[in-house]
């Protein structure tokens, strides 16, 4: 069920409202439980299990106090205030449900006391950290969205927290956040809905990988991300994607075909890359067998005694040599005078 908010209260810091201290009259006020006949006051607020100390138009709560008077609270709407830190539910330790949102909250700290809590609603603050939960190991729902923060500020997580509610979490709403990483998620592997709409994600791949470390997750919202600009976003996320992607349904059979597709295409590339490997390794070998032809061809020709044909002097014979090509070690033959010479010697040395 979605926490009830008050629209017509003013935003922070637009009006200045009137401080309402939470002393035992405002305590009082702030339930419909009924005080039984001949209850005294100290017990019907040990009673108490839902307190409603929601700002209007005039009041707000600006400090959470005096809470030590209601230690069996289970329930606590406090949204719609000015207050800045979390802090005085030390003394409340039964509380399964908060509600702070529309505050002026900066960092989540001091929950460690409550280690039955639930549900967690502190929408509309400038909180800049996933922070302060390692002793809400309970933890089902978190509503993060719409934070406030500082030009250029972005959000980010802490992997203690994470661990933490990992197992317990079901439902995080973090829309609107400026988050541009989403790959400290994949811890949250209980995880079933997954709100990241309005944020900075732009790389399909973290995506892909964000999606296969969910095993749970039923309800995926990427809209308003640059992500999802990406060509084929949603033919490509398909394949990946939970059972419903940005608030539209995901066909079965669509999935199927999207992950055979991708399938097929994968063999592709690899057939592909096989057969380049292949070819590359044909040719390097190609080219070692006729860098060794060569070589050795080369090796033989160099070894060869040089002698002058009939009638022709030794010097004359090394001076054609060197004009046809064979030069002076003779190491090629380039033309039919030097074939000559390499025949002419070649019978003299039977000759000898």
């Amino acid at each position: 069920m979605a926490p009830p908010s008050s629209t017509s209260v003013p935003k922070n810091g637009d009006i200045a409202r009137s401080e309402r201290a939470v002393n035992i009259d405002v305590l009082v006020h702030a339930t419909k439980l009924t005080v039984a006949k001949h209850e005294n006051l100290e017990h019907y607020l040990r009673r108490l299990t839902h307190l409603t100390l929601t700002g209007d138009a005039r009041k707000a709560v600006r400090r959470i106090e005096n809470l030590h008077h209601c230690p069996n609270l289970r329930v606590l709407y406090l949204y719609d205030n000015d207050i800045c830190a979390i802090e005085g539910l030390e003394s409340t330790p039964l509380l399964t449900h908060v509600h702070l949102q529309n505050n002026r909250i900066r960092k989540l700290e001091r929950l460690e006391c409550l280690p039955l809590l639930e549900k967690l609603y502190a929408e509309g603050n400038s909180i800049a950290r996933l922070e302060g939960l390692h002793g809400c190991c309970f933890l089902q729902e978190l509503h993060l969205s719409n934070q406030q923060l500082a030009s250029g500020a972005l959000f980010s997580f802490d992997s203690q927290s994470l661990q933490a509610i990992s197992r317990s979490l079901r439902i995080l709403n973090v829309s609107n956040c400026n988050i541009v990483a989403a790959a400290p998620l994949v811890m949250l592997r209980s995880l079933e809905q997954l709100d990241l709409s309005k944020n900075g994600l732009s790389d399909l791949e973290d995506v892909f990988a964000l999606l296969s470390s969910l095993p749970m997750l039923a309800e995926l919202d990427l809209r308003m991300n640059p992500v999802t600009n990406t060509p084929k976003y949603r033919e490509k996320a398909v394949a990946f994607s939970s059972p419903r992607l940005d608030k539209k349904d995901v066909d079965a059979n669509q999935r199927r075909m999207m992950q055979s597709h991708m399938a097929h295409k994968f063999r592709k590339r690899q057939e592909a890359a096989e057969a380049a490997n292949e070819s590359a390794d044909a040719a390097a070998a190609s080219e070692t067998r006729r860098a060794l032809k060569h070589g050795a061809a080369v090796h033989s020709l160099r070894s060869m005694p040089i002698a002058p044909a009939t009638g022709m002097s030794a010097r004359s014979a090394k001076a054609r040599c060197e004009r046809e090509g064979l030069g002076v070690d003779g190491a090629s033959c380039a033309s039919s005078s030097s074939t000559t010479l390499v025949r002419a010697s070649s019978s003299n040395n039977k000759h000898h």
